[in-house]
């Protein structure tokens, strides 16, 4: 099921970018990274010891146009979701119409606990009222579209989560 969302994600990002050329002709189909297809992010290395390293930072699509880039800290109660509403992240920095051709891409860094022992984080995607896992772990990378990105702490203490985002469009 998530490979196929994937798929059709990419698939209607390379058709829109394929209808839509400034001159009215054709344009190359370009290639977007779909949702949960970003392999894993090594941990950063801690620049001091005992104290959690920074996420790494977000990389968009080289065909994508960068829209902005921001940082957010989020206190995670266990059982309880965090959530991210790209959507209205990229309207309060000027983007009309965000689904279109959009992509969301962010790295987190579970900071306390640290080291993030015992710790359980999982990230979740809802999109057309399907909800499914992109990713998971004490830190990471992973790009979304359009929809409600949601941290869940499956853990049995709170978490603090460093995250870093990068917001972009097709040009």
């Amino acid at each position: 099921m998530k490979v196929l969302l994937a798929l059709c994600t990419a698939a209607i990002l390379i058709a829109f970018g394929a209808a839509c050329s400034d001159d009215g002709g054709p344009e190359e189909a370009v290639e977007v990274t779909p949702v949960g297809t970003k392999e894993a992010t090594p941990v950063p290395e801690a620049v001091n010891p005992g104290e959690a390293p920074a996420p790494v930072e977000p990389e968009v699509d080289e065909e994508l146009s960068e829209v902005v880039r921001g940082e957010l800290e989020a206190v995670i109660e266990p059982g309880l979701p965090y959530e991210i509403d790209p959507e209205t992240l990229a309207a309060e920095a000027g983007v009309t119409d965000a689904c279109d051709n959009f992509q969301f891409d962010f790295s987190w860094q579970i900071s306390d606990p640290y080291p993030p022992d015992g710790t359980a984080l999982f990230w979740q995607f809802e999109n057309d009222s399907a909800v499914f896992d992109v990713a998971s772990g004490p830190s990471g990378n992973q790009s979304v579209g359009c929809g409600l990105l949601r941290g869940e702490n499956r853990g049995p203490s709170t978490i603090v989560v460093a995250i870093k985002y990068a917001i972009a469009v097709l040009p």
